[in-house]
């Protein structure tokens, strides 16, 4: 694994890079909203000999936290600025929770270079903090900049992807957990993503919250192998 760090517009972002066989589809992990990339070294261990790579956007730990600049916009271009200079033509793109909307709007806009969408438990749609957001991610996620929490809660969203779901060609895989274990995506909206994309098809985890591998990763992994395996003989 290499750590590769990057200036967009002054603003420190990276990737975790897990080289591999060029002839096979990379696959790029989007964590959830200022995930941190670490997160991914399972999934690429699981993956190789495929090449692997894991983004960190602005505001997530070791990436810059500017003044300005924490529109939605900001960071679909900075998913789009790190996918460019992994060289990667064609790749499967796996996003989490509250970034599914940001990935299924560069799927929408770059329809040539996504193969393939993993979905993870969260509706195309973000919403605008809540005045007490703040508070809650200063407890929960203390290695988050300041400047990031209150950039996010004064400018971020909303943003509905719904209508952009027509214009994605790829294939995707809708994960999702169990709302009543505290998953936040329902069945009833899963099935109405499935429709209203080209061609998708939806995963329910019932033993699973939002966390779809607690507590078999093993399924979970399982399903993105799959998943993977199916785009590469789709070639």
């Amino acid at each position: 694994m290499e750590e590769r760090v990057f200036e967009r517009g002054g603003v420190r972002l990276r990737a975790l890079v897990w080289p591999g066989e060029r002839a096979r589809l990379p696959v790029v992990f989007l964590p959830g909203f200022l995930g941190p990339p670490e997160a991914y070294r399972t999934e690429a261990l699981a993956l190789g000999p495929r090449p692997v790579a894991a983004l960190g956007l602005r505001g997530s730990p070791g990436c810059g936290a500017p003044e300005r600049g924490w529109t939605f916009e900001h960071f679909l271009a900075d998913l789009a600025f790190l996918v460019e200079r992994l060289d990667s033509p064609q790749f499967l793109l796996s996003a989490y929770s509250a970034n599914v909307p940001l990935a299924l709007a560069y799927a929408a806009r770059h329809p040539d270079r996504v193969r393939g969408l993993l979905l993870i438990d969260h509706p195309p749609r973000v919403g605008r903090p809540g005045a007490d957001w703040v508070r809650r991610m200063r407890k929960a996620r203390p290695d988050l900049p300041e400047a990031a929490l209150l950039g996010i809660r004064s400018a971020f969203g909303p943003f509905d992807a719904g209508p952009l779901l027509s214009r994605v060609r790829a294939p995707v895989l809708i994960l999702r957990g169990n709302p009543e274990r505290g998953g936040r995506l329902g069945e009833a909206e899963a099935e109405a993503m499935r429709a209203a994309l080209p061609e998708a098809q939806v995963l329910a985890f019932p033993d699973a919250g939002h966390e779809i591998w607690d507590p078999d990763p093993g399924a979970y992994l399982g399903a993105l192998k799959g998943f993977v395996a199916a785009l590469e003989g789709r070639r």
